[in-house]
């Protein structure tokens, strides 16, 4: 059986989104307005998520990771306390995950994406 994944992002910010794979490096910068998709089978996935309108000026920094025996994690990224201006609405499969705060969280726990399946995740200004 071969396992794989499908991360769906949509970036419904004012900034550019950067995602970085820890195995492959850069994969794409997703503009304002725009979405992207990819399809792996790689079973370590950590992709950081660089939040930017300035390049290298980094606003914010997220990350997920997911895997077969690693389930999903989710972290939207820090912001200053006083500006939580980006929420993300995430699903994995059909388990639901919304951060409008700081703090990432375990979506999906470490055996319940052993079969794969497709991760949702849309940034927004709130």
């Amino acid at each position: 059986m071969t396992w794989s994944a499908t991360l769906n992002i949509t970036n419904n910010t004012a900034y550019n989104i950067t995602v970085t794979h820890n195995v492959t490096g850069d994969l794409t910068t997703i503009a304002p307005g725009h979405a992207w998709s990819t399809i792996t089978s790689e079973v370590n996935n950590t992709n950081a998520l660089k939040f930017w309108q300035q390049p290298a000026v980094y606003y914010m920094q997220g990350s997920v990771s997911f895997g077969p025996a690693a389930g999903v994690y989710m972290d939207r990224g820090w912001q200053a306390p006083n500006d939580q201006s980006i929420a993300l609405t995430a699903s994995v499969n059909l388990t639901q995950y919304t951060q409008t705060q700081n703090g990432g969280a375990t979506v999906v726990p470490w055996n319940g994406f052993e079969q794969g399946g497709t991760i949702n995740m849309t940034f927004a200004t709130v």
